[in-house]
Formats: structure tokens, C-alpha cells, sequence
């Protein structure tokens, strides 16, 4: 007759083993885990960082996310097709600019370039050409 015999593992060996599972998930993407419910559930930090102290956010990221729930973790995004476009024109910073201020500049600067083709051609304007790219291209 035959025995099954189970091997028992202790219940902080398998805690043992899963933290150091999670660990290494999370350092390979590149995310900080932190322990919650007195040492029992690992979890990964969220990643937003406060503007005033400049200190991480210490609360538990959403599943499957980088962040909380109070910094956007709850966002699905935008589901449709016209969703997704009218996010994409929201999206108009780039630094201190805006794209209307950009296309502004350029319409400008093609407009200079112009002037100084026309005034070099008169014979007004003589010496190197302004350096930059040319308009247009």
C-alpha cells in the first residue's frame, strides 16, 4: 500500500518565495515594491511623485498599473476612435510652446526668409546668409 506523503512547507517559506518572485519581476521593470497590512501583502509603489516635496507617493499602485488610484490609476483612457483623436489634439504643449504658436514662429520665419531673398536680389542686403534651416524644408 501506498502512501502520499506531502511535504509540508512552512507559511513564511512561501511568503519567502512569492516576495522574491515579486521582487524580481519588479526590479526587472524597473518598479519599487513596499509591504502593506502589516508585512503580509507585497505590493508596488506608485510612482507619481508631489511637485511640493518632491517626495514619491506612498500609497499601493492600481493591478497591472504604475500608479494609484488617486493619481490615475483608475483611467482607462480613451475608448474610442474620436476619443483617442481628441486627446491627441489636447496634447499641445511642448515645453513653452503650443502648436499654433509653433506654426505661428514658422509662417513668421518664411516670411523673413522671403524678405531677405527679395533684398538680396535687389542688392540691399549683402554678407552670409542668416543661418538656419530654410522654411518649407
Amino acid at each position: 500500500m501506498r502512501h502520499n506523503r506531502h511535504i509540508v512547507t512552512p507559511i513564511h517559506e512561501v511568503l519567502r518565495i512569492s516576495r522574491a518572485i515579486i521582487n524580481k519581476h519588479c526590479r526587472r521593470l524597473n518598479m519599487n515594491t513596499f509591504l502593506t497590512m502589516g508585512g503580509r501583502i507585497t505590493c508596488v509603489q506608485c510612482k507619481a511623485q508631489s511637485k511640493r516635496t518632491k517626495q514619491q507617493c506612498r500609497a499601493p499602485a492600481m493591478k497591472g498599473k504604475a500608479v494609484c488610484r488617486t493619481h490615475g490609476g483608475l483611467s482607462t483612457g480613451a475608448k474610442t476612435k474620436e476619443g483617442r483623436i481628441r486627446c491627441a489634439a489636447a496634447k499641445t504643449m511642448h515645453g513653452r510652446e503650443t502648436r499654433q504658436k509653433r506654426a505661428d514662429t514658422s509662417s513668421k520665419l518664411g516670411e523673413l526668409y522671403e524678405l531677405e531673398v527679395v533684398a538680396r536680389a535687389a542688392g540691399i542686403i549683402t554678407g552670409p546668409k542668416v543661418r538656419g534651416r530654410t522654411p518649407g524644408s
